[in-house]
């Protein structure tokens, strides 16, 4: 059909946000409470779960709340080795300089303060001063209590222009800040806290799953009582991934067949990403006018199989070390899910003898543990690709490691004789303890497909 409609790709919204009406609603009420009683009652936010599951989203979302409620909004992009959270309010400040916004004109000595700052979260690479270079090199400093007193004078300023609201500042992929910065940031927000509980600033971060052990390791006391943090989960539901689907089509005057609805929550296991690219590659080979059919929703889910495979799996893939390939392919043994303990039996080494391959695999995002002892992907795609892939990959590797068949083969003797009578399951993991097994593959398709 013509047009586009649903929105693949990072960072976009969808044109039904579903799934997430509790954190929008807690969000709207912190923001209410912010507006009305200050730091005093600010929840600074930090949003966690595996890549493409809708954090950045959500922080759009947040900001775009934010806005209709009277605040500023600041956005920054964390990317290691950048300027800081504190340059991307400078380059923000000296736009809204030129063009004479009130706020920001009447802060701006709070804000030529900021500009003197030598920190660096990881942000935009700007490297921009409301001074002249000479002045601010002398009077650079790591002061958290100064960045604090210039957001709240910043934010004084906005709600007496604008009667009500204040300051938000967003950071996305927190995690990916140095360490030194994450310090910075949270003793900046701790002095407000502190030295300015009616200032009206406020903070919201995304994350993966394990950036609160990161805030933790750069040295951020306490991280648990400075920021409140909700999972964004993992996958939505049938009924969300039905109403994702069929709400913004239907404002089209088109409508989904059930059974082509039952297909595509089927093969993207409700993984939000995965919802979007595989409606929209439905959505482009449907001839229409006014219905998707289960034939249009195979055809439109073979094409984006091949595209993630191409695109996002084969890559990943081939970038992993010989060690982390071989720990995915036993993962993917487990249906993607499983505890370190059930891991190790099946590589058959010990817990601590895999922790590095883990930790860095939870780093790239690959993987994330969603309790103490537990593992598991962050794509459910992946779980076929890795076994589809593996044998060939191992042939290849310059390490020595297990075939799938010793991994199968670790497990067995470590089962008990009833397990091992146990039928095996097809793990498709949703939210509440859902389960829908996922489509078997055709034999048509190339492996891994």
């Amino acid at each position: 059909m013509e047009g586009s409609l649903y929105t693949p790709g990072a960072g976009h919204s969808p044109p039904e946000l579903v799934g997430r009406d509790a954190l929008i609603q807690e969000w709207h009420r912190t923001l209410n409470s912010v507006a009305a009683q200050g730091r005093v009652a600010a929840r600074d936010m930090l949003l966690t779960g595996p890549r493409g599951v809708g954090k950045t989203t959500m922080l759009t979302a947040y900001g775009r709340a934010a806005s209709e409620q009277g605040f500023d909004v600041v956005n920054v992009q964390a990317i290691r080795h950048h300027e800081s959270v504190v340059d991307a309010l400078i380059t923000k400040a000296r736009t809204k300089l030129e063009d004479g916004a009130g706020a920001w004109v009447k802060a701006r000595n709070a804000v030529e303060r900021l500009s003197g700052l030598n920190v660096g979260v990881a942000g935009l690479s700007v490297g921009i001063s409301t001074r002249d270079d000479s002045t601010a090199a002398a009077s650079r400093v790591n002061d958290p209590g100064a960045i604090a007193a210039a957001l709240a004078t910043l934010s004084d300023a906005i709600r007496e222009d604008r009667g009500s609201g204040g300051l938000l500042i967003t950071v996305d992929e927190l995690q990916a800040a140095h360490p030194s910065d994450l310090t910075l940031i949270a003793a900046a927000l701790h002095r407000l806290n502190v030295d300015h509980p009616t200032a009206t600033v406020t903070f919201a971060a995304s994350g993966l799953p394990h950036t609160p052990q990161v805030l933790t390791d750069a040295g951020v006391t306490h991280p648990d009582r400075l920021f409140f943090q909700d999972d964004v989960p993992l996958t939505l539901t049938p009924e969300q991934v039905e109403l994702a689907v069929a709400v913004p089509a239907g404002r089209r005057g088109v409508s989904w067949h059930p059974d082509a609805l039952q297909a595509i929550t089927n093969a993207t296991n409700g993984y939000p990403a995965h919802v979007q690219l595989f409606a929209d590659a439905i959505w482009r080979v449907a001839p229409g006018p006014h219905r998707i059919t289960l034939d249009d929703a195979k055809t439109g889910i073979t094409s984006a199989v091949q595209e993630v495979n191409r695109r996002t799996l084969s890559p990943r893939w081939n970038g992993l070390a010989d060690r982390s390939m071989e720990y995915m392919a036993a993962l993917a043994l487990h249906g993607g899910e499983a505890t370190t303990k059930q891991l190790a039996t099946t590589l058959g080494r010990t817990a601590p003898n895999l922790s590095m391959v883990r930790q860095r695999l939870l780093d790239q995002g690959d993987i994330y543990a969603p309790g103490r002892g537990q593992v598991r992907m962050a794509m459910p795609l992946l779980v076929p690709y890795a076994l589809a892939r593996y044998e060939e990959s191992r042939a290849q590797s310059d390490t020595p490691i297990l075939s799938l068949d010793q991994m199968r083969a670790n497990q067995v003797r470590e089962q008990s004789p009833s397990e091992r009578s146990a039928p095996g399951l097809s793990r498709g993991t949703f939210e509440q303890g859902r389960q829908v097994t996922p489509p078997k593959t055709p034999p048509h398709r190339e492996p891994g497909r």
